[in-house]
C-alpha cells in the first residue's frame, strides 16, 4: 500500500496511506459531533443529495437510496469487494458523491485494501457518519448477509472505542 500511489506537494512527499490517516483524523473528528450534524455531513459528502432523493422518490425507487454508500462500507469491511464496486458505482451515479471520494474508494476496493488497519479505520468512520438512524430495523429487512456485515461493523465499533 505505501509503494504504489504517490503525491508530491511542495512541503512534502506522500503516499496513499498518509491520505488515508489524514482522512482517518478528518473523520474521528466528524464522528464526535456525529449526534448533532449527522445530517450535515451528508449533505456535505452529497451536496444535492434532498434533490435526487425527491426525484428517485419520485420514479419510485423502492430501495433506501441513502444505504447505498453505508452498504459499500458494510460489504468493504466484509471484504466482498464485488458487492463493494457495485455499491460504490451506484453511490456514484445515483447519489452524485464527489469524483475525489469515489476514487479514493475505487482504489480502496480494487487494491483489496480492506484489512489494512488504517483504511479499515476509515470504511468504519465513513460507516459511522453514514449509519441509518434505523439500521437495527435494517438488520432484520435485508437478512443474514446484511446482519453479518452489520456484526463485523459494530465489532469494528467496539474495537476503535467508537
Amino acid at each position: 500500500m505505501d509503494s504504489m500511489f504517490y503525491f508530491e506537494s511542495l512541503r512534502r512527499n506522500g503516499n496513499f496511506r498518509d491520505i488515508v490517516r489524514v482522512i482517518n483524523m478528518e473523520l474521528a473528528k466528524i464522528v464526535e459531533q456525529q449526534n448533532k450534524l449527522q445530517r450535515e455531513i451528508q449533505n456535505t459528502i452529497f451536496p444535492d443529495i434532498q434533490q435526487r432523493y425527491r426525484q428517485l422518490r419520485e420514479i419510485g425507487c423502492s430501495y433506501p437510496v441513502e444505504y447505498l454508500l453505508f452498504d459499500f462500507c458494510l460489504a468493504t469491511l466484509d471484504e466482498d469487494y464485488l458487492d463493494a464496486a457495485l455499491y460504490l458505482a451506484h453511490s456514484f451515479h445515483i447519489l452524485g458523491l464527489s469524483k475525489s471520494l469515489n476514487l479514493l474508494l475505487s482504489v480502496i476496493v480494487n487494491e483489496k485494501l480492506a484489512r489494512d488497519t488504517d483504511v479499515r479505520r476509515l470504511i468504519i468512520l465513513l460507516s459511522r457518519a453514514l449509519e441509518p438512524r434505523n439500521a437495527e430495523l435494517y438488520v432484520d429487512t435485508y437478512g443474514n448477509t446484511f446482519r453479518k456485515r452489520y456484526e463485523l461493523y459494530r465489532e469494528g465499533l467496539r474495537k476503535e472505542g467508537i
